[in-house]
Parts: C-alpha cells; structure tokens; sequence
C-alpha cells in the first residue's frame, strides 16, 4: 500500500496549493481604502470589493485617456500591492473622477 499513501499525499498537496489565497489578497481582497461616500470606485469596493474597485478604477483611468489626459495607476498609489495612497492622491483622484464618464 505504499503507492496509495503516496497518491494521497501528492493529492493532499495539489488540493492546499490550489486553495492557498495569493499573498496580497491577505485580507481578502477587502478595500481599505475607498470605504466611504458615492464614488464609482466607493460603490464598486461595496458591491464587489478590491478587484471590483480596481475594474472601475481602470475604466476611469480608460476614459480619461481616451479624452486627452494623462493618468496613471502610479500617479495615486506608492504601492500596486497594497495600493497605499500618494500624498496627491486625494486631487488626483478629483480630478480623474471630474473628466471620467463613469460616476
């Protein structure tokens, strides 16, 4: 029976590596930043948390290209992992949010 118990640890393995959550999804893609208020970017953390505030996020970034401006992801966050926040952050984000389509 050697072949069994081996078989069932290598399963054993497979099934923890798949079920693992990444690293940076520690708190489960929970937003931490944009909690509060009637943004696009508040209402997606709500309603699907960081991954959904990220979509939105991109779509904003998106529009305002496509309008003639120039935003980036890095402009806002020190940190894509985390997504900690520039000191200009909070203007930056005014600003995106007022030439963006998506309110």
């Amino acid at each position: 029976m050697p072949h069994f118990s081996m078989k069932v640890a290598l399963a054993a393995l497979l099934l923890t590596s798949v079920v693992v959550p990444d690293a940076r999804a520690g708190d489960g893609g929970k937003c931490t930043i944009a909690t509060k208020g009637d943004t696009a970017t508040a209402r997606a953390c709500a309603k699907g948390g960081r991954a959904e505030a990220k979509r939105v996020m991109k779509e904003m970034v998106k529009q305002a290209k496509a309008s003639g401006q120039k935003f980036t992801c890095e402009g806002c966050h020190k940190d894509l992992d985390n997504f900690e926040l520039t000191k200009n952050a909070t203007e930056e984000f005014k600003k995106l949010e007022a030439v963006a389509k998506t309110k």
